[in-house]
């Protein structure tokens, strides 16, 4: 066997290049962290290699990158024949979180230095990662009533039973100074839990309000010109008040039940921008569970450093007026489809395709007619071949489904740790290509 651990990989061996782009990062915020005290710590850089090989194929746990600088080769070579052991290793993860968005743009700073980044058009889409929560430690706003109710009838119950004169005989096994102490914890936890889903209701009825009162405007309008009832059923006003059925995670409060394809589920929402070479360009994750809100956000999570964005092109779920003006606003063409796309519908899209530009009367005709058109539709089928891939490697090949941290801004870093290991993958291939 070879002396030199170094001799044991093949030249352009993913390890490598890892270790090579992670040489380039700028670790000045993170060395300045290092006291110098106690025994000699591992040097970040290694730590963060580590993480990125790991992440980049599909080995997320700490436990498992442990074992794997005993058993694999590459994490050897990447660790210099040491073993940090995986607490070492989730504390660097969690400690640094903050800087993982700074290197995330810092790589693609790096592979647009080597010519494999390119910005132009880009191409939108977001997916559901469950949380690190089940589903099953959820309540709902109706249940967390009923039970507010009893668990204040029982305390009082107890009260009542503290104070009866013949207290000792008819409580000889029940610790009424636990029970109620028991009791009151769990209804302060309930109303804590109350409080937070009654707040995001007063936030889902701002946004509903503003749409509500945009599509009765416009029926208005129309009413006016016409002279006659918009046709449609009339839209009703939105409710002030949390549904029954909103929920709550004891696990993880600021993950959200969202419908996945396979069914509902505890989860974030991860979205992601993708260029037309498939790097992931901007991404960022949330608990929204609609994607209409993240359209202006997602292109917002592009480094204006990488360059500049010509169109921005997404499916029907990011459609809205606002969207589509906004975004022009900036200098960006956008090609957001306006409804959800039908399969097997190539014959119908030719027989109503125009091959001249005619005046459209809304924001909504005028997407419709770019969609129709030679560049709109070209551009708009590079996105199932751009960024739904990107997640189906993701999810598949490095088999990242579910979220190790909690708490919407560590799902945030992580959902760009995943990002950017996944680039660092890509910009591998590239680099060979």
């Amino acid at each position: 066997m070879p002396y030199d651990l170094s001799e044991w990989l093949p030249e352009d061996h993913m390890a490598r290049f890892i270790v090579d782009i992670t040489e380039k990062l700028d670790f000045t915020a993170v060395y300045r962290q290092y006291q110098g005290k106690g025994t000699v710590a591992y040097d970040p850089k290694l730590l963060l290699a580590l993480l990125f090989y790991g992440y980049s194929t599909g080995v997320f746990s700490s436990r498992k990158i442990e074992a794997a600088t005993y058993d694999s080769v590459a994490f050897r070579f990447i660790a210099g024949n040491q073993h940090p052991d995986h607490d070492t290793i989730a504390v660097f993860r969690k400690r640094f979180l903050k800087e993982i968005r700074g290197w995330f743009k810092e790589i693609l700073l790096i592979g647009q230095e080597l010519g494999l980044v390119k910005l132009g058009n880009i191409y939108i889409d977001g997916t559901k990662i469950q949380a690190n929560a089940s589903r099953h430690k959820a309540m709902s706003y109706e249940y967390m009533k009923r039970l507010e109710a009893q668990l204040e009838s029982e305390i009082e119950q107890l009260l009542e039973l503290a104070t009866a004169q013949d207290e000792k005989e008819n409580d000889q096994q029940l610790e009424i100074p636990e029970e109620l102490k028991l009791r009151k914890d769990r209804l302060e936890k309930i109303k804590q839990a109350k409080a937070v889903v009654e707040a995001r209701a007063a936030e889902r009825y701002k946004l509903d309000k503003e749409a509500y009162d945009q599509k009765m405007e416009k029926r208005e309008e129309i009413e006016e010109k016409t002279g006659k009832k918009p046709r449609g059923k009339t839209p009703e006003p939105p409710c002030e008040t949390p549904k029954e059925s909103d929920q709550y995670n004891f696990t993880d409060p600021e993950s959200r039940i969202m419908k996945t394809s396979r069914g509902f589920d505890q989860c974030y929402n991860a979205q992601a921008a993708v260029n037309e070479d498939m790097l992931i360009v901007g991404a960022y994750s949330n608990a929204h569970a609609n994607d209409k809100e993240e359209f202006i956000p997602t292109v917002a999570s592009v480094s204006p450093e990488l360059g500049v964005i010509k169109t921005a092109t997404a499916d029907g779920g990011y459609f809205s007026e606002n969207n589509v003006l906004k975004i022009q606003g900036q200098g960006i063409e956008p090609i957001i489809a306006t409804a959800r796309e039908k399969h097997n519908s190539f014959l119908e899209a030719y027989l109503k395709k125009q091959d001249t530009a005619t005046e459209c009367a809304t924001v909504m005709e005028q997407m419709n007619q770019r969609l129709k058109s030679k560049e709109g539709g070209d551009i708009y089928k590079k996105r199932k071949q751009t960024v739904e891939p990107v997640f189906g490697i993701i999810k598949e090949t490095l088999g990242f489904r579910r979220f190790s941290l909690r708490g919407e801004q560590q799902t945030d870093a992580e959902w760009a740790l995943v990002c950017l290991a996944y680039n660092l993958k890509r910009l591998f291939k590239l680099s060979l290509a």
